[in-house]
């Protein structure tokens, strides 16, 4: 893969890649091992490693009465694969493999703008460009999601798809189908802007809309059937209602697109919660975008394609958790930021403006996410978990190897249901029925150490 490289260029490759695994690891491993990833959602995503490692369904006690089955709330079938690694890794096993997966989506960015540049410089540039974007530490500092993993295939899809290497495309493609339903729902524009992309090179382009049309068929296959086949007859689907600024269902929906796209379109800036605290999130992450690369979306439209969906999913629904920058609600901007902006300087640049610009832009960006670890918009930035380079992020406020030893100690076994408040229950998933504190259910024991917050509960309530 790295053939085409200089000697020094390879070293300057492996030195980037190990500072930024570094990195990821001291912000994702360091927030676990601290105590500081919840219930919501690694405990929830841990358990059900537990449970395919273990030949079991998963009927997600986390999240009962509302979700009676893993697959009634996403349908995530990649953990099955994913499972055997709980074996090695225990409650780390998710972070790990997320980690991994980011690294990997940089080294196929870089192999991807070498593929289609034959510039060495410019793919470097990309591989630093992609590791330094705000929207992977975001992923990082908040547990596991499969978010991640889908948006990072994605440079390894353009990479087989640049190569003509169908079948490893159609694994990849397969695999990000896999991850949940709305990254099937991704994949549908990602292919889509792709077949833009190469929409002169017939064959191409023509197998990409097959693969956006299977990516269709999949996700309402999924939302319709699938997901509604595992969830109870009398509940209602968890996401019911979340877009109800777009319209009271989907019939009122359509309309309200076609009939009203000025409307709609302005609801990609508005609060529409009527809440002035929620003033200037969905400005902040136009901003954040636009400055890291994005603006180069407006001169290579095919990439912008790619992220309908993702700017519908944020920017419509009523959570104003999901309009800004934190969490992983951003990853799948990463790739698609880094694609626009090394295709536009290739083809609109020539001279020294090549070679330097790439890294400028990197280098702004890096700066820009400097400034949105020390503060943002975005409601809920919490900034212990995200800043890896204060000393904060390395204290707790329990004593780890005690907690951990007292955790040990205690005397029941996987068998047993247990409830815990939400900083503990990804530690204590290994088991077929784990609760979240206050709810009980059938817990034969309960766990609590007051140090580590109460939440949701108020302190006297607690």
């Amino acid at each position: 893969m790295l053939t085409n490289y200089t000697s020094k260029q390879k070293v300057v490759i492996w030195s980037i890649v190990a500072v930024f695994t570094t990195i990821f690891c001291l912000e994702s491993l360091v927030n676990h091992y601290m105590y500081r990833t919840c219930a919501y959602d690694l405990g929830i995503y841990n358990n059900m490693m537990y449970s395919y490692s273990h030949f079991k369904m998963n009927y997600t006690s986390l999240q009962q009465p509302l979700v009676k089955h893993a697959f009634g709330d996403h349908f995530e079938p990649i953990f099955i694969l994913i499972s055997p690694f709980y074996w090695l890794f225990g409650s780390y096993t998710l972070l790990i493999f997320q980690i991994i997966m980011i690294v990997l989506g940089g080294i196929g960015a870089m192999r991807y703008i070498q593929l289609y540049t034959q510039s060495n410089n410019a793919a470097i540039a990309a591989l630093i460009h992609f590791y330094v974007i705000w929207g992977i530490y975001s992923a990082l500092c908040f547990d596991f999601h499969n978010n991640v993993t889908g948006a990072m295939l994605v440079p390894w899809l353009a990479v087989y798809v640049q190569q003509n290497k169908w079948r490893f495309a159609a694994l990849i493609f397969g695999l990000m189908l896999l991850s949940k339903e709305n990254i099937a729902l991704y994949a549908v524009f990602v292919c889509l802007g792709l077949a833009l992309h190469y929409r002169q090179l017939k064959p191409t382009r023509n197998l990409l809309l097959v693969f956006s049309s299977v990516a269709a068929v999949y996700f309402v296959c999924v939302v319709k059937v699938i997901i509604p086949y595992f969830r109870p007859d009398d509940a209602v689907y968890l996401y019911e209602g979340s877009y109800r600024a777009l319209g009271t269902d989907t019939a009122d929906m359509l309309k309200n697109i076609f009939l009203y796209p000025g409307k709609i379109f302005a609801l990609l800036f508005e609060n529409t919660s009527g809440d002035p605290f929620y003033n200037g999130i969905k400005s902040e992450l136009h901003f954040s975008v636009l400055v890291s690369g994005g603006i180069f979306l407006c001169y290579k439209p095919q990439f912008a394609v790619m992220l309908i969906s993702v700017y519908a999913q944020k920017l419509f629904i009523n959570d104003a958790t999901r309009w800004g920058i934190n969490n992983h609600y951003s990853i799948e901007f990463v790739p698609v930021i880094v694609f626009a902006t090394a295709l536009f300087i290739h083809d609109k640049t020539s001279g020294r403006m090549k070679v330097i610009l790439p890294f400028a832009i990197a280098a702004v960006t890096a700066c820009y996410t400097f400034t949105k670890l020390e503060s943002r918009v975005s409601i809920w930035f919490d900034k212990i978990n995200l800043q890896f380079y204060r000393k904060e992020h390395y204290q707790s406020v329990e004593s780890v190897p005690a907690l951990n030893e007292a955790l040990s100690n205690l005397p029941f076994t996987e068998k047993d249901a247990v409830s815990a408040q939400t900083l503990i229950v990804s530690r204590l998933c290994n088991r077929d029925s784990i609760y979240m504190y206050p709810n009980v259910t059938y817990a034969k024991y309960i766990v609590l150490t007051p140090k580590l917050g109460h939440y949701p509960l108020n302190d006297s309530t607690f």
